[in-house]
């Protein structure tokens, strides 16, 4: 019964989400989350000629994004629609595996996905990051298969870099090793294929990432948005690079200085991960490493994008669907951060543009919340997994009986 009404739950939402995107049921400010469909079904006809967007500094993915987005391509009709359906499929699989791969008999993680798409809104099935996603949670939900884990993580990482990450959900021991190998080969053979398909190498897409500025959204910028109500900062936003960003005094030495921001909180969660694990590890607490990795990197990256908190809800369900996870609070903040997120884009996205008040503020508090869940995280993570009583461990050199 129980699983029955999160699957008439997750129907019922799915539908009027798809609805939306072919206009049959009405949505404020519809037409601006279309923009990035219209820009992949661009890329799509220059990959279908064989070649990749390279002269465009929008294209910052890795080699295997080209599949996907010719995928809409070579199934045919409206390009848009075809990708909604894509992205709905990949969101069936999540809470498919979601439901199947429960802990513990646990559905907090399929309802938490279920509600998580809701409140991130209909734009969650016209980006790319949900086809991502679903490699990353089938990857953290076979955590203790390691092989199909590293093949798993790997193939994420080539869709979309974030899903590397991942390697910090692993255990400190020697099997840990045939994940790292499995994700090493994986990399390695799709990169060498497509470098001899093309007689280049396949990371250029690096280049254009590396040279984003701030965008108005992330943590770092808020401080910029304040100032931007009563123009005491001076500066203004433009787009480039496919997104909005800040331009003006002091953005460019923020933008310098959060790299090397990054890389201390991803040394701090590793240096918990480290003390945390050992003897006591379990795959819910590797579960919890991963989301507190990605959170980290999130919350000091130079671009916040609304899609990026589909990463968070993937990690996150699959850090509720164990009931030994220390991550809960953390998790449900990003869920409250996310619902704010779709009432800035693409409700009230313009208001955002212009300085208003309230947007500006209602951003302030979304941004706030997403660093309060990273600190939450970071003090579970200090605490250690909670143990599993030895008969139900599931340790990274056993395999869990199936779910029923």
């Amino acid at each position: 019964m129980r699983l029955a009404a999160v699957w008439g739950c997750w129907l019922a939402t799915r539908l009027i989400g798809l609805l939306i995107i072919v206009d049959r049921f009405p949505y404020p400010r519809r037409e601006e989350i279309l923009g990035d469909p219209a820009i992949y079904a661009e890329w799509a006809r220059i990959l279908a000629s064989g070649a990749f967007p390279e002269g465009d500094v929008r294209w910052q993915y890795p080699p295997l994004a080209a599949p996907v987005m010719l995928l809409p391509h070579r199934l045919g009709g409206d390009y848009t629609t075809t990708f909604a359906l894509v992205a709905l499929t990949a969101d069936l699989v999540i809470m498919w595996l979601l439901t199947r791969s429960r802990r513990d008999g646990s559905l907090g993680g399929a309802w938490f996905w279920t509600f998580g798409i809701v409140a991130l809104g209909p734009m969650s099935y016209v980006r790319y990051d949900l086809i991502v996603t679903v490699a990353a949670v089938a990857a953290l939900l076979f955590l203790h298969r390691a092989r199909l884990f590293g093949v798993l993580a790997a193939l994420g990482a080539l869709l979309k870099a974030w899903p590397v990450l991942l390697l910090a959900a692993l255990a400190r021991t020697r099997r840990s090793l045939h994940s790292v190998a499995a994700f090493a080969v994986t990399c390695g053979t799709v990169l060498l294929v497509f470098a001899l398909a093309r007689g280049r190498a396949p990371w250029s897409f690096l280049d254009a990432q590396v040279g984003r500025g701030l965008e108005c959204e992330a943590l770092a910028a808020t401080p910029f948005m304040l100032g931007r109500m009563d123009d005491r900062w001076g500066g203004t936003i433009v787009y480039q690079y496919g997104s909005m960003e800040l331009v003006g005094p002091h953005v460019a030495r923020v933008a310098d200085v959060l790299p090397y921001l990054t890389v201390v909180a991803l040394l701090t969660v590793a240096l918990l991960a480290w003390r945390g694990s050992g003897r006591s590890w379990n795959t819910a607490w590797g579960c919890d490493v991963a989301f507190a990795a990605v959170l980290a990197a999130v919350a000091t990256s130079r671009v916040l994008s609304p899609q990026y908190f589909l990463w968070l809800l993937g990690l996150g369900a699959v850090c509720l669907a164990h009931r030994r996870t220390r991550q809960r609070p953390a998790v449900l903040l990003i869920l409250a951060a996310t619902a704010l997120s779709q009432f800035l884009y693409p409700i009230n996205w313009p208001g955002l543009m212009a300085a208003e008040t309230l947007e500006t503020w209602t951003l302030t508090a979304r941004n706030t919340l997403v660093l309060a869940a990273t600190l939450w995280s970071l003090i579970a993570l200090a605490k250690g997994p909670i143990p599993v009583p030895e008969a139900q461990e599931t340790s990274p050199a056993k395999t869990p009986a199936p779910a029923h």
